[in-house]
């Protein structure tokens, strides 16, 4: 196989020939022309389904017929299939009148075949075929079209054998869903890659073998200068679009494009998953969005960050000092029926909270718990009034745009008042340990910052039963502060969604989690639940509320997977084989985002900063306390 050679004394060639007798000879050897950089050290053309070339292996595929009518970009899939695949068009005019002169003819001649009949059905269908293309092409000839003759190749590359057949067969699943049919150019790759070079030589084999004809009309529709980018305008940089290097920005509350801002981040541990979601969250906080975090597990893991924001970290757990009243009755924005009285809907959760703690309770144990809520509450001075809630006004004269709320009752009110009732007296021993027991942080006024912008609520070291518990106060606490403005952007995020609503979890639990995701973009918001347990997520009740989140998450992120978890979501979201493919050879750090109809392959990019607040990683933590110590 011979290279294209170069002209002598071509402006793109250095040529010291007249001036050597006035240089150094030392000089002169070192000197490399042009030629000597673009051609490669080494090239292996005896291999029949691929040339290396410096380490790279290079395939390439021959297009032979596509379909005479095309729409709008209709080569996007193959310009954005990703690294190592390129294509190649070469095109020629053709003479119009001569054209339609050879259509003219070849339709008489193919209608004759047609009337006479042909050798069998195909061959009929054949005919049919070329008759309505023929026809197709001299009508848009007669309106002004013009025709060209199209050759398409394509080039594939990779650094090893397994990684080429791989992509090798990724294009091919795109050329069979365009209805395209080409051939691999097995024992002519070495003339196949020089085709595909920029020399604008196509070699003669290949030029007969993949010639096409192709309309004006269609061949502009082969330059598809679009891609799949995301880039809204007030979005958070995400990182990198893998087909083209294009910057992702990121705006979940973009209500033009996403009919809900919520989201799911899926990934295997080791994935990058908490990193992406601290990393998200720390770039919409910027952008002064609230943060609303709940992390059932590993919770220490945000502590850095949370802190280096002046963000509040909040750790729910034995021993902790930290507590949050469930009695609590908080102010909403009174959207919607302003007649709806606080106190029959705080009811209701604890209504929720006490079937979570005491999963037996009968519902006259239930009826009755509710006329001592009544009790506890009035000795407080709240009654259905919402006015109730508040602490009379000063008389000093003071303007108060908000005013102070009254101190609410505790759950050791509730055992005080249910302790010597007969009927209740099973309950308030349960009660016990939730007021002067191990679990004595559930009792008392809230003493923490929920009014921060960026709040992380640590439940990692709760156990057992209590973890629905926990969950579902610190749940309800976020609830009610996101009801308090409905203009205002807010995010609430769960972290390891799977502890709360996978086969663990608890029915009442997973349902308040479901009903939140359907209904916070009613109050401006947004929920991100994060998992790494698939299987367990889409556990309960056969996947009910994992598929219920997921299909009312509006954008998706999925990390890399495991095999068996790629396969639990491939009829959840819909996944084809190549994008099960590329999510399980996925590195660490990279990622596939669902938004509105773009599938996009993301590098996700921090600077050396966020590293050092949100970084996992046992090393990258250690080399930066060292960095500190110097």
């Amino acid at each position: 196989m011979k290279w294209p050679k170069f002209k002598k004394n071509a402006p793109h060639q250095i040529n010291f020939s007249e001036q050597e007798s006035s240089r150094d000879p030392i000089f002169l050897k070192g000197v490399r022309s042009y030629t000597d950089l673009i051609y490669p050290s080494g090239v292996d053309g005896t291999m029949p389904d691929a040339v290396l070339i410096d380490g790279c292996y290079t395939a390439c595929l021959i297009c032979m017929d596509f379909p005479y009518t095309v729409g709008g970009a209709w080569l996007d899939d193959l310009i954005n299939a990703g690294e190592g695949v390129e294509i190649s068009l070469h095109h020629f005019p053709q003479n119009k009148t001569q054209m339609i002169r050879e259509i003219t003819t070849q339709i008489g001649f193919t209608k004759h075949k047609i009337v006479t009949g042909g050798d069998n059905q195909t061959d009929g269908e054949v005919q049919q075929n070329a008759f309505a293309h023929a026809m197709h092409i001299k009508k848009s000839l007669a309106a002004g079209d013009e025709l060209w003759f199209m050759h398409l190749l394509i080039r594939i590359s990779a650094f090893d054998k397994e990684e080429l057949n791989w992509r090798i067969k990724f294009v091919e699943s795109i050329l069979a869903g365009k209805d395209i049919f080409y051939q691999r150019a097995d024992f002519r790759q070495m003339e196949a890659f020089v085709s595909t070079m920029p020399f604008c030589e196509l070699n003669p084999t290949f030029k007969e073998q993949t010639e096409r004809n192709i309309l004006t009309s269609s061949l502009c529709a082969t330059y598809p200068f679009v891609s799949y980018e995301l880039s809204d305008p007030e979005g958070v940089f995400m990182g990198l679009n893998e087909h083209n290097g294009s910057a992702v920005m990121l705006d979940i509350f973009n209500t033009k494009k996403y009919s809900n801002a919520n989201m799911v981040i899926l990934g295997t541990s080791g994935s990058g998953k908490t990193f992406t979601t601290q990393m998200l969250a720390y770039r919409m906080r910027l952008q002064k969005i609230p943060i609303m975090m709940i992390c059932p597990l590993k919770g220490f893991e945000y502590k850095r960050l949370c802190e280096n924001v002046n963000g509040n970290y909040i750790r729910i757990a034995p021993g902790s000092k930290h507590t949050i009243n469930i009695l609590d009755i908080r102010p909403t924005s009174g959207e919607g029926n302003q007649d709806e009285s606080l106190l029959a809907a705080k009811l209701q959760k604890l209504q929720i909270f006490f079937s979570l703690m005491f999963p037996e309770i009968t519902h006259k144990e239930r009826q009755l718990l509710d006329e001592r809520f009544l009790t506890i509450y009035a000795k407080r001075g709240i009654t259905s009034d919402n006015a109730s809630i508040y602490k009379p006004k000063n008389d000093s004269g003071r303007i108060s745009f908000r005013p102070a709320l009254k101190d609410m009752p505790t759950l050791g009110d509730l055992h005080e008042e249910i302790k010597d009732v007969t009927d209740l007296m099973d309950i308030a021993i349960k009660l016990k340990p939730y007021v002067s027991g191990s679990l004595e942080f559930f009792n008392g006024q809230t003493n923490v910052d929920i009014e921060n912008d960026y709040v992380v609520a640590d439940i990692s070291d709760m156990q057992g039963d209590a973890i629905p518990l926990a969950m579902f106060m610190v749940l309800d606490c976020f609830w009610d502060r996101i009801k308090q403005d409905v203009t205002q952007k807010k995010c609430l995020i769960l972290d390891e969604a799977w502890r709360l609503i996978g086969a663990g979890g608890n029915r009442l639990t997973a349902e308040f989690v479901l009903q939140v995701f359907k209904i916070i973009r009613g109050y401006g918001g947004s929920a991100i639940a994060a998992t790494q347990d698939i299987s367990d997520f889409l556990a309960l009740e056969d996947g009910k509320y994992g598929r219920g989140i997921i299909n009312n998450a509006k954008l998706k992120m999925v990390l890399q997977l495991e095999d068996f978890e790629a396969n639990a979501l491939k009829d959840v979201l819909g996944l084809s084989q190549e994008e099960m493919s590329r999510i399980t050879h996925f590195q660490r750090g990279h990622g596939l985002l669902y938004a509105g109809n773009n599938h996009v392959a993301i590098d996700f990019r921090a600077s050396e900063s966020e590293k050092r607040l949100i970084t996992t990683d046992r090393l990258e933590i250690l080399k930066y306390r060292e960095e500190e110590t110097l």
